[in-house]
């Protein structure tokens, strides 16, 4: 089984989700738009190194409700 990959939450100022991937070969971040993800892309996500950091669907579900936690920790619906 592939090992998920590290990744933190960041609020764009517009209040918009962005996930920030580590990689575990180089420890380089990679910033995405939590929308834009899916758990079944055609193409894998990769680091610069290219190393596959693409998140299943058990690890994105955990990322959409960590951002649900955040905006409401701030009171953003």
């Amino acid at each position: 089984m592939k090992q998920q990959p590290r990744f933190d939450i960041d609020l764009d100022k517009h209040y918009n989700p962005t996930v920030v991937i580590a990689c575990d070969q180089c420890g380089h971040e990679t910033r995405q738009h939590l929308d834009t993800l899916a758990p079944d892309q055609a193409a894998a996500l990769r680091c610069d190194c290219g190393a596959d950091i693409s998140m299943d669907s058990t690890t994105l579900d955990k990322a959409h409700r960590l951002a649900s936690e955040i905006k409401q920790s701030y009171r953003i619906h």
